[in-house]
């Protein structure tokens, strides 16, 4: 266990009892004020980090416990066993870990913990457990209020058919209704109690994300790391329990039901009323652990089109010299095309021959755009200029409505009833087309102009600072990254295919990359000798299987 905090561990050894004020982690001792002014004068020590009592008594309890010395050999940790899964002291390598080769210095692995995959990962799945308890919690809450509203039809029926009977079938009356109201009772029991499991798992869980917060506050780097071990160990424990809680009677979904017997024909002889039947079926909820997820995934076989199978033929070139800067394309399911002139804030659009068809002049800047078929609307970003969404009406090109955005917004697509776009600073959002329900599905600090794809459960987003492509599960956890400095540098305008084949922009090698569905292997299909000048954005439309590729500046490119 750590020093005792209550004390300054300097005078402690010196025999004087003085209340610390401060906390040294590195040290493992609290100091009182004279020996911090020594400990932050003296060059072995000055560049320790240190926190005021107050906040480290914020740590958990058992974050407090954990000791940062070998319990053994009393000695600092100076290496980590990665087969062994511990950290070790010097003595520990020699006597225990002498033949492991995964020795690593536990200054490099304690480095950035607290910006590591490692707690991002448990900061996911503790926020998809509580998100798989509160949809457990509600399904239970739906059937308890289900099964309550039949019970109450099923009363009306079996009341309204026993006035058209005599006094006759009072007892028999009594006796089923006996019945349906103890197996509402017993399947209402079994819910509650399960109700009852997930509330408190939900607790615990929340209870963890919050010490997780502490801790990634106010707790040293070695304790982080340290406290992170126990926590996925509970972590791992809590969806046990899950999965347990969901393997018993509570989980199923109650259905109550009247079967009438037939003998009811001839009423006066019935002996019973009829009965209540039970029907089970397994809960909606659906639940699973990404690891999981990742080692029993079943591929299905495909027979989409491979990426040398591809070939482009050239048919149309519109040239737009009065255009600025172009950043964003599309061809609309008629056949028209539109295009996004940046700086001067206007959307042109074309005929399918490429004939100029209308400008809409906008008050702020257009970067990009999407079509929203459900509102025949097209939505457009205003980029660095704005922070806001429009829908814009092509039939009578005006502003239909706009959502305000926290920040600047660059690329954009669809996805079902909502837009998937890049916000700088923050990451990838999705938000409802009404503005409401604004979430982050990936968050990191994106750079700006930058591009998105939505294709099935997938997403895809381009990085022109790193000229990489990554793939994102709808629930924003990434699949694969795609870097080929060659082929691919400063990407900008990005499109998938029907086969989910990756169309990418390369604005500096003027060049049009496609990537498998994978993220594994590249193919140049266009380049500068078929026009392409420093190309910025593209879009495939499926429909006519028809792709756009937008040069900066130049001649349009429509294959």
């Amino acid at each position: 266990m750590a020093s005792n905090w209550n004390v300054c561990g300097v005078c402690d050894f010196r025999s004087i009892n003085k209340a610390s004020v401060v906390w040294c982690s590195e040290c493992d001792e609290g100091l009182c004020g004279e020996c911090r002014e020594h400990h932050d004068a003296s060059k072995s020590t000055m560049n320790h980090g240190i926190i005021s009592i107050t906040e480290y008594q914020r740590l958990p309890s058992n974050v407090l416990a954990i000791t940062q010395t070998c319990h053994k050999h009393i000695e600092q940790y100076q290496t980590f066993c990665k087969k062994h899964d511990c950290p070790c002291c010097r003595r520990c390598v020699i006597e225990t870990h002498n033949d492991c080769k995964d020795l690593t210095a536990i200054d490099d692995i304690v480095q950035n913990v607290k910006s590591s995959n490692a707690i991002l990962e448990v900061e996911q799945t503790l926020v998809q457990m509580l998100e798989t308890v509160r949809r457990i919690r509600n399904d239970r809450s739906e059937n308890l209020k289900c099964i309550q509203d039949q019970r109450v039809k099923i009363e009306r029926h079996i009341k309204q058919t026993r006035k058209m009977i005599n006094d006759h079938l009072d007892k028999v009356q009594e006796s089923i209704m006996k019945e349906l109201y103890s197996k509402e009772e017993n399947e209402s029991k079994r819910i509650k109690q399960l109700l009852s499991v997930i509330e408190d798992i939900e607790k615990g869980i929340s209870n963890l994300k919050v010490n997780l917060n502490t801790i990634k506050l106010n707790a040293s780097d070695l304790q982080t790391f340290l406290a992170l071990k126990h926590i996925e160990k509970e972590v791992s424990d809590k969806e046990e329990c899950i999965y347990s809680a969901l393997d018993g009677e509570g989980s199923k979904n109650i259905t109550l039901s009247l079967l009438i017997n037939k003998e009811n024909r001839n009423i006066c002889r019935a002996a019973c009323f009829g009965s209540i039947s039970v029907e089970s079926k397994s809960c909606k909820v659906v639940i699973g652990s990404n690891k999981s997820k990742q080692a029993q995934m079943i591929v299905p076989i495909s027979f989409s089109k491979c990426i040398d199978d591809v070939i482009l033929s050239k048919k149309l070139q519109i040239n737009l010299k009065p255009a600025g800067f172009i950043k964003g394309c599309a061809i609309l399911q008629n056949g028209k095309m539109m295009l996004c002139d940046y700086n001067n804030g206007n959307l042109f659009g074309s005929k399918s021959n490429g004939t100029h068809e209308f400008d809409i002049r906008l008050d702020t800047c257009a970067f990009d755009f999407a079509y929203f078929e459900k509102l025949n609307a097209v939505s457009v970003t205003d980029g660095f200029y704005g922070d806001g969404i429009h829908f814009i009406n092509p039939s009578s090109r005006r502003i239909k409505r706009s959502i305000r955005t926290s920040g600047d917004s660059y690329g954009i697509a669809v996805n079902g009833n909502a837009l998937v776009y890049c916000k700088s600073g923050t990451g990838i959002m999705e938000i409802k087309w009404d503005g409401k329900s604004e979430k982050a599905l990936v968050q990191f600090n994106m750079p700006h102009y930058s591009y998105v794809a939505v294709h099935g459960d997938n997403i895809y987003y381009i990085n022109k600072d790193n000229h990489s492509v990554t793939c994102y599960n709808i629930h924003g956890n990434p699949k694969w990254e795609f870097r080929d400095a060659q082929n691919l540098r400063y990407p900008q305008g990005i499109s998938i295919d029907s086969d989910g084949n990756v169309y990418v922009a390369s604005m500096d090698t003027s060049s049009l990359v496609i990537i498998t569905p994978d993220g594994k292997r590249c193919r140049t299909i266009l380049s500068s000798r078929d026009g392409l000048s420093r190309p910025h954005a593209l879009h495939f439309e499926p429909t006519s299987n028809k792709l756009l590729v937008a040069n900066e500046k130049q001649d349009r490119i429509s294959i």
